[in-house]
């Protein structure tokens, strides 16, 4: 079963959600041009959530959005992708789109799976090996 999805340019409303999400990452200390700055701000923040007890265990969503959008940028800055607007059968969100909007990475997923898995150390390697995979590695 093939999802419909629907891909745009980026919209005022939709800018703004960058910008504002972009400006959270700086204010945060991320590097949006430094993919390890992207990293490492992940891996300390899933180390500092889990020394916390569960119950105690603030809602990840916001911190972990903010540095999908960061990831995004990064990839966006070093390749041929473009952040877009995407619809799809979960609802609107921002991505990132090859030229011919037929490739479409939406970075919360890798991000929330890590989460998932608790895993550090990957955001490098796997922003790394996307660029080289669709040609565009500029490093």
């Amino acid at each position: 079963m093939t999802a419909d999805i629907t891909v745009q340019p980026l919209d005022r409303k939709a800018q703004r959600a960058l910008a504002g999400w972009l400006g959270d990452a700086q204010a945060a200390g991320i590097d949006v041009d430094d993919i390890g700055s992207v990293g490492s701000t992940y891996d300390d923040y899933v180390d500092r959530v889990l020394l916390l007890p569960a119950d105690d265990r603030p809602d990840p969503t916001p911190t972990l959005t903010m540095i999908a959008m960061a990831m995004g940028e990064y990839l966006q800055r070093n390749s041929s992708l473009q952040w877009r607007v995407v619809e799809d059968a979960q609802g609107i969100d921002l991505a990132l789109s090859s030229a011919d909007d037929l490739g479409v990475l939406y970075p919360i997923d890798p991000i929330a799976q890590a989460w998932e898995q608790r895993r550090r150390g990957w955001i490098p390697v796997f922003a790394r090996e996307l660029l080289k995979n669709i040609g565009d590695e500029s490093d």
